[in-house]
């Protein structure tokens, strides 16, 4: 692809999720069926009991959403995008499941439903950028939770972010549904830390291809570097949940350690007040 034949568009920061069928194929690469046995499995474990109601934070298309929906679960999702939240709930009316995409903020969301599991996936919890924004997140998602409620947070391993080796966490892939392909890089190599703010300014680029011709389109996108000793000191400020266990990935018995099959940091969470 040749910058002659190519299109760019440049969009404002925080714009990344406003063109959702994109972002929709991009990320249609999970094992969806098994990441949902491996969240519904870990939260039964520590509730005592199977998971009935679960709530999706900055769902995105809520694959998982969806997933628990199909299996009779009252399962809904949040999301800050009224682009995305719209696109959503138009693939949940066609598969006419019983879910509901919230639009609203995971630091400040109020509801009168409580779920026994909230769980949120991928780059999502980087978009938390302050100390504040975190505990404000857990004070939000205890409140959402039934009593011994179970929170699970898919992140980036801090591994990533602290050693010279290179990314084990894949930044660029391909994916393609019907006539549209799209080439998505992840920040890659077009990001720059702040290490004062421990904030990450970085490009997503996704390269779109259609019938009509080739298309860039490139975000500025601000993600927060967690540290593991940082989180767990905010989770112990905050008070309200107990880490019960910590995974590697959205795999049973991946225990977090820093080989190189561990590429997600997975604290399993439980309500404590």
């Amino acid at each position: 692809m040749t910058d002659d034949t190519l299109k760019i568009k440049k969009h404002s920061l925080s714009q990344t999720y406003s063109i959702p069928e994109l972002y929709d194929i991009a990320f249609d690469f999970r094992d969806v069926p098994a990441e949902v046995d491996f969240l519904l499995d870990t939260a039964a474990v520590h509730l005592g009991r199977p998971v009935t109601s679960a709530l999706e934070l900055a769902c995105g298309p809520a694959y998982h959403t969806r997933e628990m929906a199909r299996r009779g679960l009252k399962s809904d999702g949040l999301d800050l995008g009224p682009e995305m939240a719209a696109y959503t709930r138009r693939l949940i009316d066609d598969e006419k499941l019983k879910a509901e995409i919230f639009e609203g903020d995971m630091r400040t969301f109020t509801s009168p439903q409580k779920y026994d599991l909230v769980y949120i996936l991928m780059a999502s919890y980087a978009h938390l950028h302050t100390n504040q924004g975190i505990i404000d997140n857990l004070n939000c998602t205890a409140d959402l939770l039934t009593d011994g409620g179970i929170y699970i947070i898919s992140t980036a391993h801090p591994r990533d972010f602290f050693q010279e080796e290179p990314n084990f966490t894949e930044t660029s892939w391909t994916m393609s549904r019907g006539d549209i392909t799209v080439e998505t890089n992840w920040g890659g190599d077009h990001q720059q830390f702040d290490p004062l703010t421990e904030i990450d300014d970085v490009t997503v680029i996704f390269d779109v291809t259609t019938p009509e011709g080739k298309v860039r389109h490139e975000f500025p996108e601000q993600l927060r570097r967690l540290s593991m000793n940082t989180f767990l000191a905010l989770v112990q400020l905050n008070g309200r949940f107990e880490i019960k266990d910590l995974f590697g990935g959205l795999e049973p018995g991946l225990k977090l350690n820093n080989d190189r099959k561990c590429w997600r940091l997975v604290p399993i969470m439980k309500k404590t007040k």
